[in-house]
C-alpha cells in the first residue's frame, strides 16, 4: 500500500535532498517564506519540516539569523560513522555477558520486522527499527555512560539512519550482518563481535558517503 505523505514530509524531503546534493551549503540561511513560496505551501510545514532537520542535525538555529544549514560534508559523516563503530563495537563486546536467551529471541525478531519493513519499501520505519535493535543490544551493559553517549549520537546524528534509503541493498545486507553478530556474541567471541560491530558500522558509512558522492558529482 503505497504511503501518504503530509506537507511536512514532502518539505522535509525536499529539503534534506538539496541539502546533500550540496544545493544548500553549511551556514546558509534557510529563508522560510522562499521556501513556502518555491512549493506552494504555507510557512507551518516549513517550519515543522526545519524542526525536524533541526533535530537531526541537518539544520542549526540561529537567535538573529534564523535556521541555517549545519556542518554537513562528507568527512563530517564519516567521521560519526568511524565514532559511533568504535564506540558501538565496544557496547557489544560487554552486551555477551549481559543477553540472555530471551534478549537473543527478542533481537532476532527485531531483525525480522527490519527485513519485512525493508521489503515493503518502508525505510523510515526499516531505520526506526534498525535503531531498536542496535540500542536493545547495549540496553543493559553496565558502563551506562557509554550507553548515553551512544544513545546520545543516534539522536544528535540521525542523518546517519538515511543509509536505508539512499543505499538500495544496504537493509537486506544489514539484516545478515545482524545475524552474525548475533551468533557471534551468542559464542562469546568477544574480539569478533566488537570487530564485526565495527566492520557493520563502517561498511554502511561507507556505502552512504560513497552514494552522496555520486549525487553530487551528477549535479
Amino acid at each position: 500500500m503505497k504511503q501518504y505523505k503530509t506537507k511536512v514530509d514532502l518539505i522535509y524531503d525536499i529539503l534534506i535532498k538539496d541539502i546533500e546534493s550540496g544545493r544548500y551549503k553549511p551556514g546558509e540561511r534557510l529563508v522560510i517564506s522562499q521556501i513556502s513560496k518555491n512549493n506552494e505551501v504555507s510557512d507551518i510545514p516549513v517550519r515543522e519540516a526545519i524542526r525536524r532537520l533541526e533535530s537531526e542535525g541537518y539544520v542549526q538555529l540561529n537567535a538573529n539569523y534564523g535556521p541555517v544549514v549545519g556542518d554537513f560534508s562528507l568527512d563530517h559523516l564519516n567521521q560519526i560513522f568511524q565514532i559511533k563503530a568504535v564506540l558501538e563495537g565496544y557496547a557489544a563486546r560487554l552486551a555477551c555477558d549481559v543477553l540472555n536467551e530471551h534478549d537473543y529471541e527478542e533481537l532476532r525478531k527485531y531483525n525480522e520486522r527490519i527485513h519485512q519493513a525493508a521489503e515493503s519499501g518502508n525505510m523510515k520505519l526499516c531505520s526506526k527499527l534498525n535503531m531498536e535493535f542496535h540500542l536493545r543490544i547495549y540496553r543493559d551493559i553496565p558502563v551506562t555512560e557509554l550507553l548515553k553517549m551512544i544513545e546520545e549520537l543516534w539522536k544528535k546524528y540521525s542523518i546517519t539512519k538515511r543509509v536505508f534509503s539512499l543505499v538500495s541493498d544496504r537493509a537486506d545486507n544489514s539484516c545478515k550482518e545482524h545475524e552474525q553478530i548475533l551468533k557471534l556474541m551468542e559464542a562469546k567471541q568477544y574480539d569478533e563481535v566488537e570487530a564485526a560491530v565495527r566492520l557493520h558500522k563502517l561498511t554502511a558509512g561507507e556505502k552512504m558517503t560513497d552514494q552522496l558522492r555520486g549525487q553530487n558529482a551528477g549535479q
